[in-house]
């Protein structure tokens, strides 16, 4: 059988790819520590289980539609209007298998062949994926560590050409931890309006910053979805990664298209999860703040232990859950690249972290800090023992 162009030339995801093969020598018997995927180790909160039990036993698992039940498509719109000040409908709101779809039919619903769209280095690794599985062309802009890999505006625009349709921006981002201050985000923005583009943003994290305060583009200007596409979900925010329950929040003709597109790959999000979600988001308002608490201390404690580690410089995230480290003076002249070290510690350190490659840029390692404080403790020791 012959495969495709479009499909061999798509890269499979390095951070499920090396979660897969520390699963693999788990299940072989080898203990394997495993520090790369994002998936926060802590169960949902007990109402988001008890109402998918509710569920199956009121056999209430038929379809709906195909952009979610109106119920949980008016708890999200709630859910923000009351969080930012706006104003949503359950018409601004598209719910999708995850996040990860929302994103996706978003290029799929905007994207002509051929069309740019503007991804800042360091990105999360299905980036560009999406964007040529869409059809179109991943256009990478460069941040720097001194910037704490925040994009500047001026190579934003710099980079936008008559192509560009699309911003695609993370915040808090995955993989630095990077969280954009109101400033940013309305300097970006405005470069956005001023040119036509369309902002992509992705907020997943949006309720786990660790230091200072976050920012919606939801925000800024009572015409926003102009230039603005929202995307998030429950599975950051409630642990709830394999539920698969995401959203985007748009125009009410864009939210029409992605039905459209929906209707014919999955058709509606699981239904048992949709009122898992609705419950979480009605009833387990206090949890992220809880666990928040737990991510800054192991937060804390990876920080301090990983520079201690010799050509270590760990950044510290303000958001998100993950822990970018520069790792350029460590395997200089003994390493050929981030990707190489990364294979170096799992075959010897028996711990599973995700190289810079996968987000474009070389140098670094992404230590996710989803595991509990006794496996990154005993993950980072070896590592240190190893070197």
């Amino acid at each position: 059988m012959r495969i495709s162009t479009l499909a061999n030339s798509i890269h499979s995801s390095p951070t499920l790819s090396l979660s897969a093969k520390a699963r693999a020598m788990k299940s072989r018997g080898i203990d394997v520590i495993a520090l790369s995927a994002g998936e926060l180790d802590f169960a949902p909160p007990q109402v988001v289980v008890d109402a998918a039990e509710k569920s199956i036993e009121a056999e209430v698992i038929k379809y709906t539609a195909a952009i979610g039940m109106p119920k949980l498509r008016e708890s999200i719109a709630k859910r923000y209007s009351k969080k930012y000040g706006v104003s949503l409908a359950a018409e601004n709101i598209a719910v999708t298998v995850g996040a990860k779809q929302a994103l996706a039919n978003t290029l799929l619903a905007l994207i002509e062949p051929g069309d740019e769209v503007i991804i800042p280095v360091p990105y999360w690794v299905s980036y560009p994926e999406m964007v040529r599985l869409s059809r179109g062309k991943p256009v990478f802009v460069p941040t720097s560590r001194d910037s704490k890999f925040h994009l500047d505006p001026a190579v934003f625009e710099k980079a936008i050409s008559d192509r560009t349709k699309i911003l695609m921006l993370n915040s808090p981002t995955n993989p630095t931890g990077a969280v954009y201050s109101k400033s940013e985000l309305s300097d970006i923005f405005e470069v956005a309006k001023r040119n036509d583009i369309i902002v992509l943003a992705d907020e997943i994290y949006e309720d786990l910053i660790l230091d200072g305060e976050f920012f919606s583009f939801l925000q800024f200007d009572e015409n926003i979805f102009d230039n603005v596409v929202v995307v998030s979900g429950v599975s950051k925010t409630f642990a709830m990664t394999g539920w698969r329950i995401g959203w985007a929040i748009a125009d009410p003709n864009l939210i029409s298209a992605l039905g459209r597109i929906q209707g014919h790959q999955t058709s509606n999000p699981c239904t048992i999860s949709q009122y898992a979600a609705l419950a979480a988001l009605e009833e387990a308002t206090d949890f992220a703040p809880k666990i928040v608490e737990e991510i800054r201390a192991r937060r804390d404690i990876a920080i301090e232990m990983l520079a201690e580690i010799s050509g270590f410089k760990p950044i510290r995230p303000a958001g998100a859950f993950y822990i970018f480290c520069d790792i350029r003076d460590a395997i200089e002249g003994k390493f050929s690249s981030s990707a190489e070290f990364s294979e170096f510690l799992l075959e010897k350190a028996l711990v599973a972290a995700v190289p810079g490659e996968g987000f474009g840029i070389d140098g670094y390692l992404r230590i996710s800090i989803a595991a509990s404080r006794e496996n990154i403790v005993e993950a980072i020791t070896r590592i240190k023992n190893v070197l």
